[in-house]
């Protein structure tokens, strides 16, 4: 559905065994966090980070569909390797990910509330702590974010734990958290709150402001593992100070689309987000009609190290694409 472009992983296999279910992508490196943990993060890289984020964002929301955990752990760089570039950012884990508008009619799905919190905290939108159904703007929202992080080096509310850190996040606006860099990044983060639920991003335009942040022709523009060229970035500038606390936003429709949570209060054993009901309209179609049609059986498991699946407990059914 959303490869083709050059910042989506090629797929070469899924389906499941007996105990897990798989995905086999192409090996990419490591996330785009080690960008300010390096010795001399640079404007120039950053920039060309951000545009790439951009350019993933953009494509996956061209497809109507939303990520729901825009982070910096979610952008990896290509190795050079199966296929990836060095320089390139690829987006991936889209556990999260769910369409935001019918991909026929393009009808934009209502706003709501939802139980909980969907996403990584440290980079929810201010929607999202306060439990309003996910859009686009929220997915740029975390951009925003991601930016600043790699920006900064640290968000103020990286180690708060009151309430996921929303009452600290909520006072920071996008110039006193962007300090003495280029004002474009704190007013991106200001454009993005004031967002409205079905509003389209204006890609091009925060493309092209970031882009003209450093005067390399080179494009599309890659990450230069080998650059130094100043200005440097990666830590905090200036001395920002918070605001008063923003409210609750209202929401721009009275509908509450919520699903009930649990009434067991089970909780998965994992880091992975809790297990939430999807509605009739929001699944893709038969989910077992669509594996039986698309895949086919194959008898052996891939070789393993050590024996994963118990040899007592029968077959394993796993599928690979035909």
């Amino acid at each position: 559905m959303l490869g083709g472009h050059g910042s989506i992983p090629t797929v070469f296999a899924w389906g499941r065994s007996q105990y897990y279910e798989y995905l086999a992508l192409q090996l990419l490196g490591p996330t785009i966090s080690t960008f300010y943990k390096a010795p001399s993060p640079t404007m120039r890289n950053l920039v060309a980070i951000t545009c790439q984020m951009f350019d993933a964002l953009e494509h996956v929301h061209k497809h109507h569909i939303i990520h729901g955990d825009v982070k910096p752990g979610n952008f990896v760089f290509g190795t050079g390797r199966d296929g990836s570039q060095i320089g390139q950012i690829y987006l991936i884990d889209f556990g999260l990910a769910k369409r935001y508008a019918d991909p026929l009619t393009s009808k934009h799905i209502p706003d709501g509330k939802i139980p909980m919190l969907r996403g990584t905290p440290l980079y929810a939108s201010l929607n999202m702590h306060y439990h309003r159904m996910s859009s686009r703007r929220d997915d740029m929202e975390s951009l925003a974010y991601s930016i600043l992080r790699l920006l900064r080096g640290s968000l103020p509310w990286a180690n708060d734990s009151c309430d996921n850190g929303l009452p600290i996040k909520a006072i920071w606006s996008g110039p006193a958290l962007c300090g003495d860099y280029p004002s474009v990044f704190g007013e991106f983060l200001e454009y993005t709150r004031g967002m409205q639920f079905e509003e389209a991003p204006d890609y091009q335009r925060w493309r092209a402001r970031f882009r003209s942040l450093v005067s390399v022709e080179d494009e599309p523009l890659f990450y230069d593992p080998s650059d130094q060229t100043p200005p440097l970035v990666g830590t905090i500038s200036g001395s920002g100070s918070p605001s008063d606390l923003q409210p609750d936003p209202a929401s721009d429709s009275d509908h509450d689309d919520s699903l009930p949570d649990s009434d067991d209060y089970w909780a998965p054993t994992s880091s992975w987000a809790p297990p939430e009901r999807v509605k009739e309209e929001d699944l893709l179609g038969n989910e077992k009609d669509m594996i039986m049609r698309e895949l086919e059986i194959f008898d052996e498991p891939p070789e393993m190290d050590e024996p994963y699946l118990r040899h007592e407990c029968g077959q394993s059914e796993l599928m690979v694409p035909i």
